[in-house]
């Protein structure tokens, strides 16, 4: 396995791969960043399809490694556009993307907050379950 894999607590992935335990944030300012370099550095995902204007936060959540062109993650972004801030009996919104981060700039992202972790956990529950009523 390759090293740079092991450096922090991991969790399996849906895929089986150990992945970052954590879930970062990026800021608007920061995903158009990572966007464009993931465009210019030869990347394969590169957040087809992100709303970097609306969005008001970006969760990251890394599923796979990527040893090539540079060590980096796969990840899928999760753009919340009220950041996080409803009113009681608004329905959450969020839009999805994958991009590819390299290792350095996924690390140099801020953690997700716990209160944004569970509520994004809860929201996807949510939905899951509102999925499987309408089959």
């Amino acid at each position: 396995m390759m090293n740079w894999l092991r450096r922090s607590r991991r969790v399996g992935s849906w895929f089986g791969w150990p992945v970052p335990a954590a879930v970062m944030t990026a800021s608007p300012s920061r995903m158009r960043e990572l966007v464009e370099t993931a465009r210019t550095s030869g990347f394969s995902r590169k957040g087809k399809g992100l709303d970097l204007e609306s969005g008001q936060l970006f969760v990251v959540i890394p599923y796979l490694p990527e040893p090539s062109p540079v060590k980096s993650w796969m990840c899928l972004i999760a753009a919340i556009p009220h950041a996080m801030e409803l009113k009681a009996g608004e329905k959450p919104r969020y839009d999805f993307a994958r991009l590819d981060i390299a290792e350095k700039d996924f690390n140099s992202l801020s953690p997700a907050k716990a209160k944004v972790r569970d509520q994004l956990l809860h929201w996807l529950a949510w939905d899951a379950y509102q999925g499987r009523q309408r089959k």
